[in-house]
């Protein structure tokens, strides 16, 4: 999917990737807590983003220190992990939000409530809805959606 640099999708891609990845990725390389507390963590969790990308600098036992090996493994790091978001958020995240507005619309030919909205298909609504509430001015707000669940 190619879209203008101009066209309403851009701008709104880049502020999930930003809200949802590249802003997390900035404050845990900042050491910005998600949470206040004052309380010593119950345990060591190594296996978050930041933990797993630092695992992919240069070891203090290469021999080539070079700026041109470190450029090379932060380009790996780039590729493998803003790839994995980038590609979630355009070919998962956006198409969704497309289903649940088409969704939303609908929603009085499900019921004439219009509290009552039929997912037609299976996608990631619920990190579209309330936005699209507001966005369309859902009025009444819905209090049930339905969907098959395929076993």
């Amino acid at each position: 999917m190619k879209l203008d640099e101009e066209h309403p999708d851009v701008h709104r891609l880049f502020l999930a990737v930003y809200k949802n990845f590249i802003e997390a990725v900035d404050a845990i390389d900042n050491g910005i807590n998600q949470y206040e507390t004052d309380q010593s963590p119950k345990y060591v969790n190594t296996t978050t983003l930041s933990s797993r990308i630092s695992r992919l600098n240069l070891n203090w036992y290469d021999d080539d220190q070079s700026p041109e090996k470190e450029d090379q493994a932060f380009q790996h790091a780039m590729t493998l992990v803003g790839s994995d978001c980038i590609h979630f958020h355009a070919k998962s995240w956006l198409p969704a939000r497309a289903v649940v507005m088409e969704c939303l619309a609908a929603r009085k030919n499900i019921d004439p409530s219009g509290e009552i909205m039929l997912l037609t298909r299976s996608c990631p609504w619920k990190l579209h809805i309330f936005e699209l509430e507001v966005e369309m001015k859902i009025d009444p707000v819905l209090k049930y959606v339905i969907y098959q669940v395929l076993l």
